[in-house]
């Protein structure tokens, strides 16, 4: 949490979203294949950049990750999307894992579910991290037949980052 406080207090800077995401996804493609998950990109769009502080945005994209390898069974697939809308990107990140119960309260902190370790904190702090950058998330079910979970980030072209 010390470490979160800090990040609030770094500066902003000009970062493409796109290709730093693309980024971060390779580097998580190591730690899914290491549990024989498929991990893959995609967007729509070359390049979205934007005013951003990078530690906050890093601490929703690895938990988001991180939960979806955590709860995603061996074999399965995971896919990180954005999507461009006219003054905002979305970050999706897809897995196939058991879903949410989304009857309970995830960003609350110290919040367990699913038997996995941790300290429960993880959403809890994403979801500070996103509010400080003026971004939203939300963790929904996915809709499409498959069971799993979809964890977004709006994230506003100019966003208010509060300092």
């Amino acid at each position: 949490m010390g470490r979160q406080e800090g990040a609030q207090f770094e500066k902003p800077i000009e970062l493409d979203i796109i290709k730093y995401v693309s980024k971060k996804a390779d580097d998580f493609k190591l730690l899914a294949r290491e549990k024989d998950i498929h991990l893959f990109f995609e967007t729509q769009i070359e390049s979205f950049t934007t005013i951003i502080q990078e530690t906050l945005l890093t601490q929703i994209i690895q938990n988001f990750v991180q939960n979806a390898i955590k709860f995603t069974p061996e074999g399965k697939n995971i896919l990180i999307q954005t999507i461009p809308n006219n003054q905002s990107i979305t970050l999706k990140v897809i897995d196939e894992g058991i879903g949410c119960d989304e009857d309970v309260d995830l960003f609350a902190p110290f919040k367990r579910v699913g038997g996995q370790k941790g300290a429960g904190l993880g959403l809890f702090l994403a979801k500070s991290a996103a509010d400080t950058i003026g971004g939203t998330i939300s963790l929904k079910n996915r809709e499409d037949g498959v069971q799993g979970t979809v964890a977004t980030l709006e994230l506003q072209l100019n966003p208010t980052c509060k300092i």
